[in-house]
């Protein structure tokens, strides 16, 4: 369940005031926050994952929320691992579409049954030594009371935030990416496009069966 909490990442300070920080964290966090408010809209509407139609309407909404936010090739190459490298250019650009129509609906589906109870914004403890990656960490309380803390890793390129990384409660959800992939293309014996449909057909009939 935890793995999928990448749907989470992204909700950032509702309910709380941006504190006092260095201008770069601050910037991080106001890109959490914008998508924040875009994602309780969404929620307001509701989303009915029954319903094809409706559903790919929620997703192509989030699509429109996430995607210039959520570094979707720069996480995808990184979850490839060792196997980017040996990779055709093909099998690169077709992984990358996949990871990013799967996190997408991953997403959709996990955040429809997800409510809001508080959200807190946890204050940098130190400046960040590079200014161009931040970490921005929320504790998110659930309508049941469960806290998920949220360790969100931002970088900055062409005067653009994105997330590239996000921890969930201790679990590094790019390097959990990363072994089952690495997985995968070893029960493939090294074949990296088998590797992608095993990966695409996997996480499909998981969201189907769970919804998360």
């Amino acid at each position: 369940m935890k793995q999928w909490l990448l749907s989470f990442a992204l909700i950032g300070a509702l309910l709380a005031p941006l504190v006092q920080a260095d201008p770069h964290w601050d910037a991080a966090s106001q890109v959490v926050e914008k998508v924040t408010s875009d994602m309780v809209e969404l929620l307001k509407d509701g989303i009915d994952v029954n319903d094809d139609a409706a559903l790919q309407v929620s997703m192509d909404t989030v699509e429109e929320t996430v995607g210039t936010v959520i570094d979707f090739p720069y996480i995808a190459q990184r979850v490839m691992g060792k196997y980017y490298r040996r990779a055709t250019d093909e099998e690169r650009a077709r992984f990358a579409e996949v990871f990013h129509h799967t996190m997408v609906k991953t997403y959709t589906k996990a955040i429809a049954g997800f409510e809001i109870n508080r959200v807190e914004v946890v204050a940098p403890t130190a400046d960040s030594p590079e200014p161009d990656k931040q970490v921005v960490t929320l504790d998110v309380y659930s309508g049941a009371g469960t806290k998920y803390t949220l360790v969100n890793y931002m970088l900055e390129r062409d005067g653009q935030w994105q997330l590239v990384n996000v921890v969930v409660d201790g679990i590094n959800l790019r390097l959990t990416f990363t072994t089952q992939f690495a997985d995968l293309a070893e029960r493939s014996n090294g074949n990296i496009s088998a590797a992608i449909d095993s990966w695409q057909s996997q996480v499909e009939a998981r969201v189907a069966a769970k919804g998360v």
